[in-house]
């Protein structure tokens, strides 16, 4: 599909440093385009996770400037819309993480419409009926009224989702959504986030799933020790990579 030209994210000189010396992030530079799908690979502890976190405030950055759908907001400037703008932001993003972090004491379709209620205010018969729309677009309609110890990784994975979704987020952000799971169940959740895609939703993913980097990704960038090393489209990345580092890496996971 045709993307949209105006970034839906643009993230300028972030720096992220845990005490004195783990400089984590090392200056990051990054526009997303409305519509795009960006895959972020890297070895372990280059700063991936740390970087997606970042765009919503679940870390504070050190330093730089994070804007999501035109709404801005600067490391270290303590401003009285601060807040209210990371609220802001964090409505706009939807975020699934490695665990599932169901609420195990709501059924699944209490777990989907919670945000909605309390969150963006909806009348609960409101929430209901899109949170339906959900699971059924999951595929998971017949288990609405089970509780998320019945379910398989991959189903609570797909609930997961339905709730981030039932926000209405502008941007999706997946932290290694299929780490946690079985062989045999990732698959149904690399579609679900494959019909994002298809379906014009913002994504940037963290994940060594590559062939959904091949197939579905718009650019892949490539991390190593805070720092981009490389980016482009994924036939140029897999097939022909530019960097030293880049090579090492992915001979190790293909």
């Amino acid at each position: 599909m045709m993307k949209d030209s105006n970034p839906m994210v643009k993230i300028t000189n972030i720096h992220k440093v845990f005490g004195r010396e783990n400089h984590v992030l090392r200056g990051i530079d990054l526009e997303i385009n409305k519509g795009e799908t960006v895959v972020i690979l890297g070895a372990s502890g280059s700063g991936k996770s740390t970087l997606l976190r970042c765009i919503n405030f679940l870390e504070e950055p050190t330093a730089g400037t994070v804007e999501v759908d035109n709404i801005v907001v600067t490391a270290g400037i303590n401003n009285k819309n601060r807040e209210s703008q990371i609220l802001r932001i964090r409505k706009r993003t939807g975020m699934c993480f490695q665990a599932f972090n169901l609420f195990p004491h709501m059924t699944v379709l209490e777990n989907i419409i919670e945000g909605p209620i309390t969150v963006l205010g909806q009348k609960k018969k409101k929430a209901v009926l899109y949170a339906e729309e959900l699971l059924d677009w999951v595929g998971l309609t017949e288990k609405r009224d089970e509780y998320p110890s019945c379910l398989s990784g991959g189903q609570q994975q797909r609930v997961a989702i339905a709730r981030s979704l039932a926000m209405k987020p502008k941007v999706m952000l997946f932290d290694e959504p299929t780490s946690a799971l079985d062989p045999e169940l990732v698959g149904e959740v690399v579609e679900v986030m494959e019909r994002l895609a298809k379906e014009g939703m913002t994504i940037v993913a963290v994940t060594h799933e590559l062939h959904f980097a091949r197939d579905v990704a718009d650019r892949v960038l490539i991390m190593d020790q805070g720092n981009w090393i490389e980016e482009g489209p994924p036939e140029i990345i897999f097939n022909n990579p530019r960097h030293e580092r880049t090579r090492q890496f992915l001979a190790h996971i293909l």
